[in-house]
Protein backbone atom coordinates (compact mmCIF):
# COMPACT_ATOMS: atom_id res chain seq x y z
CA UNK A 1 0.00 0.00 0.00
CA UNK A 2 1.40 3.42 -1.10
CA UNK A 3 1.08 6.48 1.64
CA UNK A 4 0.57 9.95 0.13
CA UNK A 5 1.02 12.85 2.50
CA UNK A 6 -0.06 16.10 1.01
CA UNK A 7 -0.77 19.49 1.87
CA UNK A 8 -2.77 22.31 0.66
CA UNK A 9 -2.32 23.71 -1.76
CA UNK A 10 -2.49 20.57 -3.32
CA UNK A 11 0.74 20.13 -5.57
CA UNK A 12 0.93 18.03 -9.22
CA UNK A 13 3.21 16.32 -8.26
CA UNK A 14 0.87 13.89 -6.84
CA UNK A 15 -2.36 14.63 -9.44
CA UNK A 16 0.17 13.70 -12.75
CA UNK A 17 1.14 10.00 -11.49
CA UNK A 18 -2.88 9.75 -10.36
CA UNK A 19 -4.54 6.51 -11.61
CA UNK A 20 -8.49 5.92 -11.88
CA UNK A 21 -9.76 5.07 -8.44
CA UNK A 22 -12.94 4.23 -6.49
CA UNK A 23 -12.40 6.39 -3.36
CA UNK A 24 -13.60 5.59 0.05
CA UNK A 25 -13.35 8.99 2.14
CA UNK A 26 -13.92 9.92 5.78
CA UNK A 27 -12.20 10.23 8.70
CA UNK A 28 -10.67 6.62 9.64
CA UNK A 29 -9.70 7.03 12.89
CA UNK A 30 -9.88 3.31 14.53
CA UNK A 31 -10.74 1.74 10.99
CA UNK A 32 -13.81 -0.10 13.28
CA UNK A 33 -16.34 -2.36 11.50
CA UNK A 34 -18.02 0.88 10.06
CA UNK A 35 -14.56 1.87 8.67
CA UNK A 36 -14.26 -1.72 7.32
CA UNK A 37 -17.79 -2.01 5.76
CA UNK A 38 -17.33 1.09 4.26
CA UNK A 39 -13.67 0.21 2.52
CA UNK A 40 -14.96 -3.05 1.73
CA UNK A 41 -18.20 -1.39 -0.53
CA UNK A 42 -15.65 0.83 -2.26
CA UNK A 43 -13.39 -2.57 -2.84
CA UNK A 44 -16.35 -4.31 -4.34
CA UNK A 45 -17.09 -1.47 -6.80
CA UNK A 46 -13.03 -1.51 -7.43
CA UNK A 47 -13.19 -4.68 -8.62
CA UNK A 48 -15.68 -4.59 -10.89
CA UNK A 49 -14.95 -1.40 -12.22
CA UNK A 50 -11.29 -2.20 -12.80
CA UNK A 51 -10.20 0.52 -10.84
CA UNK A 52 -7.82 0.91 -8.39
CA UNK A 53 -8.91 1.34 -4.34
CA UNK A 54 -7.84 4.36 -2.72
CA UNK A 55 -9.10 5.76 0.21
CA UNK A 56 -8.81 9.37 1.77
CA UNK A 57 -8.52 10.59 5.28
CA UNK A 58 -7.31 13.61 6.75
CA UNK A 59 -4.63 14.10 10.09
CA UNK A 60 -5.17 15.93 12.84
CA UNK A 61 -8.60 15.65 13.89
CA UNK A 62 -10.64 18.56 12.64
CA UNK A 63 -11.59 19.69 15.79
CA UNK A 64 -8.16 20.05 16.27
CA UNK A 65 -8.05 23.38 13.89
CA UNK A 66 -11.88 24.00 13.57
CA UNK A 67 -12.44 23.90 17.62
CA UNK A 68 -8.87 24.92 18.10
CA UNK A 69 -9.00 21.85 20.72
CA UNK A 70 -5.86 20.86 22.60
CA UNK A 71 -3.97 17.69 20.56
CA UNK A 72 -6.41 15.00 19.96
CA UNK A 73 -5.42 10.95 20.59
CA UNK A 74 -6.48 8.40 18.68
CA UNK A 75 -7.80 5.01 19.01
CA UNK A 76 -5.57 3.80 16.36
CA UNK A 77 -2.59 6.43 15.72
CA UNK A 78 -2.25 6.81 11.71
CA UNK A 79 0.91 4.71 11.44
CA UNK A 80 -0.87 1.68 13.55
CA UNK A 81 -3.50 1.67 10.43
CA UNK A 82 -2.44 -1.74 8.88
CA UNK A 83 -5.58 -3.06 8.55
CA UNK A 84 -6.00 -0.99 5.63
CA UNK A 85 -3.57 -3.22 3.30
CA UNK A 86 -5.03 -6.01 4.56
CA UNK A 87 -8.55 -5.15 3.58
CA UNK A 88 -7.11 -4.42 -0.21
CA UNK A 89 -6.28 -0.55 -0.13
CA UNK A 90 -3.85 0.15 -2.89
CA UNK A 91 -3.24 4.26 -1.81
CA UNK A 92 -4.10 5.91 1.23
CA UNK A 93 -3.92 9.65 0.81
CA UNK A 94 -3.70 11.91 4.26
CA UNK A 95 -4.57 15.10 3.45
CA UNK A 96 -2.60 17.37 6.11
CA UNK A 97 -5.70 19.58 7.76
CA UNK A 98 -4.86 22.94 8.65
CA UNK A 99 -6.81 26.12 8.36
CA UNK A 100 -6.04 26.45 4.83
CA UNK A 101 -7.87 23.10 4.07
CA UNK A 102 -10.30 23.93 6.22
CA UNK A 103 -11.17 27.22 4.36
CA UNK A 104 -11.82 24.58 0.71
CA UNK A 105 -15.01 25.57 -0.36
CA UNK A 106 -16.78 22.17 -1.49
CA UNK A 107 -16.50 22.42 -5.13
CA UNK A 108 -12.63 22.89 -4.53
CA UNK A 109 -12.43 19.73 -2.54
CA UNK A 110 -14.14 18.11 -5.09
CA UNK A 111 -12.19 19.90 -8.20
CA UNK A 112 -9.17 19.50 -6.46
CA UNK A 113 -8.93 16.46 -3.97
CA UNK A 114 -11.67 14.40 -6.15
CA UNK A 115 -11.18 15.01 -9.98
CA UNK A 116 -7.37 15.88 -9.00
CA UNK A 117 -6.56 12.10 -8.11
CA UNK A 118 -9.11 10.59 -10.38
CA UNK A 119 -12.00 9.34 -8.78
CA UNK A 120 -14.12 7.95 -11.33
CA UNK A 121 -16.32 6.24 -8.07
CA UNK A 122 -16.62 7.89 -4.58
CA UNK A 123 -18.22 6.14 -1.48
CA UNK A 124 -19.10 7.82 1.96
CA UNK A 125 -20.91 7.46 4.90
CA UNK A 126 -24.71 8.89 4.93
CA UNK A 127 -23.01 11.54 7.48
CA UNK A 128 -19.89 12.73 5.35
CA UNK A 129 -19.20 16.05 5.32
CA UNK A 130 -16.77 18.15 3.65
CA UNK A 131 -15.80 21.80 2.54
CA UNK A 132 -15.84 25.05 4.47
CA UNK A 133 -17.91 24.27 7.71
CA UNK A 134 -19.00 21.46 6.56
CA UNK A 135 -20.95 22.99 4.20
CA UNK A 136 -20.47 20.02 1.39
CA UNK A 137 -22.65 16.44 2.06
CA UNK A 138 -23.57 13.41 0.37
CA UNK A 139 -26.61 15.04 -1.47
CA UNK A 140 -24.35 18.02 -2.68
CA UNK A 141 -21.57 15.64 -3.82
CA UNK A 142 -24.17 13.79 -5.38
CA UNK A 143 -25.45 16.99 -7.46
CA UNK A 144 -21.78 18.75 -7.75
CA UNK A 145 -19.82 15.26 -8.91
CA UNK A 146 -22.13 13.17 -11.58
CA UNK A 147 -20.31 15.24 -14.20
CA UNK A 148 -16.75 13.29 -13.17
CA UNK A 149 -17.68 10.61 -10.64
CA UNK A 150 -20.46 8.14 -9.40
CA UNK A 151 -21.24 8.33 -5.89
CA UNK A 152 -22.38 5.76 -3.54
CA UNK A 153 -23.65 6.52 0.28
CA UNK A 154 -23.62 3.60 2.66
CA UNK A 155 -26.34 3.73 5.13
CA UNK A 156 -25.95 4.10 9.24
CA UNK A 157 -23.80 0.74 10.06
CA UNK A 158 -25.47 -0.61 12.94
CA UNK A 159 -24.46 -3.91 15.54
CA UNK A 160 -27.35 -4.32 17.98
CA UNK A 161 -29.43 -0.65 16.70
CA UNK A 162 -26.07 1.31 17.74
CA UNK A 163 -24.42 2.83 15.22
CA UNK A 164 -20.60 1.94 15.14
CA UNK A 165 -18.91 5.49 15.10
CA UNK A 166 -15.01 6.39 16.23
CA UNK A 167 -17.34 8.70 19.07
CA UNK A 168 -18.50 5.57 20.63
CA UNK A 169 -15.32 3.31 20.73
CA UNK A 170 -13.59 6.54 22.70
CA UNK A 171 -16.40 6.76 25.08
CA UNK A 172 -15.95 3.02 25.65
CA UNK A 173 -12.50 3.21 25.84
CA UNK A 174 -13.08 6.21 28.35
CA UNK A 175 -15.23 3.93 30.65
CA UNK A 176 -12.66 0.99 30.09
CA UNK A 177 -14.99 -1.34 28.52
CA UNK A 178 -12.12 -3.55 26.88
CA UNK A 179 -14.22 -6.67 26.29
CA UNK A 180 -16.85 -5.02 24.52
CA UNK A 181 -14.69 -3.32 22.48
CA UNK A 182 -14.18 -6.02 19.59
CA UNK A 183 -17.77 -5.84 18.55
CA UNK A 184 -17.63 -2.71 17.16
CA UNK A 185 -13.95 -2.63 16.44
CA UNK A 186 -13.20 -5.75 15.14
CA UNK A 187 -10.30 -6.80 17.22
CA UNK A 188 -9.14 -5.37 21.14
CA UNK A 189 -8.21 -1.90 21.78
CA UNK A 190 -3.97 -1.94 21.51
CA UNK A 191 -2.02 0.67 22.92
CA UNK A 192 2.51 1.08 22.92
CA UNK A 193 4.17 1.77 25.97
CA UNK A 194 7.52 2.64 26.38
CA UNK A 195 9.19 0.55 29.53
CA UNK A 196 11.23 2.27 32.12
CA UNK A 197 12.39 -0.78 34.08
CA UNK A 198 12.03 -4.22 34.35
CA UNK A 199 12.90 -7.12 36.49
CA UNK A 200 11.12 -11.12 35.95
CA UNK A 201 7.60 -10.57 35.88
CA UNK A 202 7.26 -7.07 36.50
CA UNK A 203 7.60 -4.04 34.15
CA UNK A 204 6.72 -0.39 34.40
CA UNK A 205 5.52 1.29 31.32
CA UNK A 206 4.21 4.82 30.01
CA UNK A 207 1.81 4.72 27.65
CA UNK A 208 2.08 6.86 24.33
CA UNK A 209 0.47 10.02 24.17
CA UNK A 210 -0.59 9.66 20.09
CA UNK A 211 -3.11 6.71 22.00
CA UNK A 212 -6.04 7.03 23.73
CA UNK A 213 -5.58 5.76 27.40
CA UNK A 214 -7.30 3.72 29.68
CA UNK A 215 -9.08 4.95 32.98
CA UNK A 216 -6.94 4.19 36.30
CA UNK A 217 -7.99 0.51 37.27
CA UNK A 218 -6.89 -3.02 37.02
CA UNK A 219 -7.08 -4.51 33.01
CA UNK A 220 -6.25 -7.83 31.91
CA UNK A 221 -3.52 -7.42 29.12
CA UNK A 222 -1.68 -9.25 26.64
CA UNK A 223 1.68 -8.44 24.92
CA UNK A 224 3.34 -10.44 22.07
CA UNK A 225 7.12 -10.72 21.81
CA UNK A 226 9.14 -12.91 18.81
CA UNK A 227 6.05 -14.94 18.22
CA UNK A 228 5.19 -15.38 22.13
CA UNK A 229 1.58 -14.45 23.51
CA UNK A 230 2.02 -13.23 26.91
CA UNK A 231 -1.05 -12.71 29.57
CA UNK A 232 -0.74 -10.53 32.46
CA UNK A 233 -2.46 -7.35 34.24
CA UNK A 234 -1.80 -3.57 34.26
CA UNK A 235 -2.77 -1.29 37.05
CA UNK A 236 -1.25 2.61 37.79
CA UNK A 237 2.13 2.65 39.99
CA UNK A 238 1.18 6.05 41.18
CA UNK A 239 4.65 5.89 43.11
CA UNK A 240 5.86 9.31 42.67
CA UNK A 241 8.52 8.52 40.43
CA UNK A 242 6.34 7.48 37.32
CA UNK A 243 3.39 9.49 37.63
CA UNK A 244 0.56 8.26 35.16
CA UNK A 245 2.84 4.89 34.73
CA UNK A 246 1.35 1.62 34.59
CA UNK A 247 2.88 -1.76 36.14
CA UNK A 248 2.54 -4.57 34.84
CA UNK A 249 2.28 -7.94 36.20
CA UNK A 250 3.08 -11.16 34.49
CA UNK A 251 3.13 -15.24 35.85
CA UNK A 252 6.11 -15.94 33.91
CA UNK A 253 9.58 -13.99 33.40
CA UNK A 254 9.31 -12.21 29.44
CA UNK A 255 12.38 -12.26 27.53
CA UNK A 256 11.28 -8.67 26.54
CA UNK A 257 13.56 -6.54 23.57
CA UNK A 258 13.86 -3.57 23.02
CA UNK A 259 12.08 -0.38 25.31
CA UNK A 260 8.35 -0.20 22.98
CA UNK A 261 5.78 -2.93 23.43
CA UNK A 262 2.43 -3.14 21.96
CA UNK A 263 -0.61 -4.09 24.81
CA UNK A 264 -3.58 -5.39 24.40
CA UNK A 265 -6.41 -4.89 26.86
CA UNK A 266 -8.86 -6.86 26.76
CA UNK A 267 -10.77 -6.67 29.94
CA UNK A 268 -11.48 -4.97 33.04
CA UNK A 269 -10.04 -7.49 35.62
CA UNK A 270 -12.01 -9.17 38.28
CA UNK A 271 -9.33 -9.26 40.52
CA UNK A 272 -10.69 -6.73 43.48
CA UNK A 273 -8.73 -3.81 45.23
CA UNK A 274 -7.70 -6.14 48.62
CA UNK A 275 -6.46 -9.00 45.91
CA UNK A 276 -4.36 -5.68 44.30
CA UNK A 277 -3.32 -4.76 47.44
CA UNK A 278 -1.78 -8.04 48.54
CA UNK A 279 -0.35 -8.09 45.19
CA UNK A 280 1.29 -4.39 45.57
CA UNK A 281 2.59 -5.69 49.46
CA UNK A 282 4.61 -8.55 47.64
CA UNK A 283 6.06 -6.83 44.93
CA UNK A 284 6.40 -3.45 46.28
CA UNK A 285 10.30 -3.97 47.32
CA UNK A 286 10.93 -4.84 43.68
CA UNK A 287 8.85 -2.02 42.72
CA UNK A 288 10.28 0.50 44.69
CA UNK A 289 14.01 -0.44 43.51
CA UNK A 290 13.20 0.35 39.35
Amino acid sequence: MDTIHVQHPLSSKYTAVAEPCVLALGFFDGVHLGHQELINLAKRFAIQQDLKLSVKTFFPHPKQIIGNAQPQTYITPLEQAKIMQDLGVETLIVVNFDSAFAHLSPTGFIEDYLCGFKCKHAVAGFDFRYGHKGEGNMGTLKIEGKRFFEVTEMKKFEIDHEKVSSTKLRNMIAEGRFADIPSFLGTYFESQGTIHSKENQYVIVTLSEAFLNPPPGVYLIEIQNEGNVYEGIAYHTMDGTFQESWHLHFSDSLPLEGKKIHIKWKSESVMKSKQLTDMRAKSITKVQAF
